[in-house]
């Protein structure tokens, strides 16, 4: 592992299908920025990656770190040698100790948007650099991985119908990266309510409709008329979202459909954190009227999918779709 500077660049890790290789790499500080220098080769030709900096304090345990100002070779990224990212360091919001940072680059293949429509992938949040799994459902492709976008955080008792929330279920602290190091964190994501649910998707998906939860609904054998009723309907649809693990009292899934739906609970308009492990809710962009919208929940207890208007203040689960 080359030490260069101040700062120990480790693991070089790949999720491509391709091999690539990174080397000569090397870093130094130039006033208020961070400049890190890489080569990367590819034995695929004409093969390009985005390439995404993870940084950690803790001398590689954990690499919880996503830095926000980072300019240069990041998208797009060829083959070739002296490619450079820039980290304004200065600018982000916690300060960190420059001797202590460790880095790890990791090249993502970037796919054609045909072979995006049929196959399964991934897609790295550029906010945060998280990476969720998306699979192609029907004619719809879904991030099959509740989102865990958590621009701020607050404790479950603090509401409001109409101002973005967001909560980690049994998390009443106000600190993000106490809220991020949570196992709930970690297996369920973040519960929003409607108005930050509304904003939550990164740029190319969105929140999907009712409309679409529809069509994924007749996509699992649903009728037209079950699809347009309210309450619990389409016997053995529910089953084919559920995950496999982690439903109440036996009550899992096949996930038959790649869906992957985990019981995360939610929070509920008396300021309670309720039902994870029982239930799983999640919200549609489409309102019932001015105070609820609709959305879509699974039980342990039931193989259907069911349909209710929910109070906007509640904190909810959510799955994006992708724009076509």
């Amino acid at each position: 592992m080359p030490r260069v500077i101040f700062i120990l660049i480790v693991s070089i890790i790949s999720f491509t299908a391709n091999a690539q290789v990174f080397s000569n790499l090397r870093a130094a500080k130039q006033a208020n920025q961070i400049i890190i220098k890489y080569d990367i080769s590819t034995t695929t030709p004409d093969q390009t990656f985005d390439v995404k900096l993870e940084c950690s304090a803790d001398g590689g345990k954990t690499f919880d770190i996503f830095p926000k100002f980072i300019s240069g070779d990041l998208r797009g990224v060829s083959a070739g040698n002296g490619k450079e990212i820039t980290w304004n360091i200065q600018q982000e919001e916690k300060r960190y100790d420059n001797n202590k940072l460790v880095f790890q680059l990791i090249a993502i293949q970037n796919l054609s948007e045909d072979t995006q429509k049929q196959l399964p992938g991934t897609f790295t949040d550029p906010r945060d650099g998280l990476v969720y799994k998306w699979m192609k459902i029907g004619d719809q492709i879904w991030m099959v991985e509740n989102l865990a976008y958590l621009p701020e955080i607050s404790p479950s008792k603090e509401g409001s119908s109409s101002k973005p929330y967001y909560y980690i279920y049994g998390y009443q602290g106000m600190n993000i990266y106490e809220a991020k190091a949570t196992e709930n964190y970690k297996k369920y994501g973040v519960l929003y309510n409607w108005a930050a649910a509304m904003k939550a998707c990164p740029k190319g998906w969105h929140l999907p409709t009712d409309a679409e939860w529809k069509q994924l609904e007749l996509t699992l054998g649903m009728s037209t008329d079950q699809v347009n009723k309210s309450g619990s309907r389409g016997q053995g649809s529910g089953t084919q979202l559920k995950s496999k693990t982690d439903w109440f009292k036996s009550g899992n899934g096949t996930n038959t459909s790649g869906f992957d739906a985990y019981p995360g609970g939610g929070r509920y308009g008396d300021g309670n954190f309720r039902n994870i492990g029982n239930n799983g809710y999640w919200w549609t962009s489409t309102e019932s009227d001015a105070v609820f919208s609709w959305g879509r929940g699974l039980s342990f207890g039931s193989s259907e999918i069911s349909k209710g208007a929910t109070y906007k203040e509640g904190g909810f689960s959510v799955r994006c779709v992708k724009d076509l």
